[in-house]
């Protein structure tokens, strides 16, 4: 029988030894967001240039898996687990834009980020978006968007009426998430992923499912904060957001701006297609690491 002693000296050892889950290369972190709340990332490479990944709505870091392996032969590669999601903790306090955004900022001082390639899925692209709106990020050298909305062309379709009741029911709420979780893909990931991203939407307080989802900005704001950008810009999509990608590539600057349209893929595209996936990203980090 483990003593508790035992039992307290290996807890403290996972902050700062690989996570086992990952095997060797890929290091499991903490760091302590401002206003207290523990947060966890994923780390695997090293040099000055990094690739630092943003997950979706109640997502954890290990959705990445491959990213994180892979990108991790020719960069640094960091993948945040945001607030109540993944190994991070429930937070107890906001879950607003304004407190997301910081702790992005925030993970990337702790782990002494310079130059980085931001990388944002999902909810990701729209804090990606406000966390470049909201802070000057001066290490900035390029941005990729993976399948959400960026504000332009006709609105996409609104969510389920009854989402919030569904949220505060524990049995319709359990129903819906796994459900969602199962959509993500087109083709069935490794059981260790598909059950990490279960456990991670699951374990998210309901308040916090539905704070993550009431942004309050027009989309004026997302489409501005695209179009402002100075830094190469990938726009990878499925079918469902052609007409923006479209748009955004007669809009945008030709030099910066290149779109990715995944017809046979489902929303976690670089899941499903991670060999496509991870080449865009390195072609587009060659390009923007190269740029003065």
């Amino acid at each position: 029988m483990k003593t508790l002693l035992g039992i307290l000296l290996l807890s403290s050892m996972l902050s700062i030894v690989p996570d086992r889950a990952y095997g060797q290369e890929v290091q499991s972190r903490f760091f302590t967001a401002s206003d207290g709340t523990k947060l966890h990332y994923l780390e695997a490479g090293t040099g000055t240039k990094t690739l630092a990944f943003i997950p979706g709505w109640l997502m954890p870091a290990a959705i990445f898996d491959n990213q994180i392996r892979e990108l991790s032969k020719t960069y640094r590669v960091l993948v945040l687990d945001p607030r109540s999601q993944g190994q991070s903790a429930i937070a107890r306090g906001s879950h607003a834009p304004e407190r997301r955004v910081k702790d992005i900022m925030e993970w990337l001082v702790a782990a002494k980020v310079s130059d980085f390639v931001l990388i944002g899925w999902s909810l990701g692209v729209l804090e990606s978006l406000d966390f470049l709106t909201r802070h000057h990020a001066p290490g900035l050298k390029g941005l990729v968007l993976i399948d959400n909305s960026i504000g332009v062309g006709k609105p996409p379709g609104g969510g389920s009426p009854k989402f919030v009741e569904t949220m505060r029911d524990d049995a319709k709420r359990e129903a819906y998430l796994r459900k969602f979780a199962a959509g993500l893909y087109r083709t069935r990931p490794p059981a260790e992923i598909t059950q990490a991203v279960v456990d991670s939407a699951l374990r998210a307080p309901p308040e916090a499912a539905i704070q993550l989802l009431q942004q309050p900005y027009p989309r004026t704001y997302w489409r501005d904060a695209v179009l402002r950008q100075s830094v190469p810009v990938l726009y990878a999509v499925t079918p469902k957001f052609r007409e923006q990608a479209q748009i955004l590539k007669d809009t945008g600057d030709p030099a910066l701006v290149r779109i990715d349209i995944y017809e046979k893929a489902g929303h976690a595209l670089f899941v499903d297609e991670p060999t496509r996936f991870n080449q865009a990203v390195l072609e587009l980090a060659s390009t923007a690491f190269a740029s003065k």
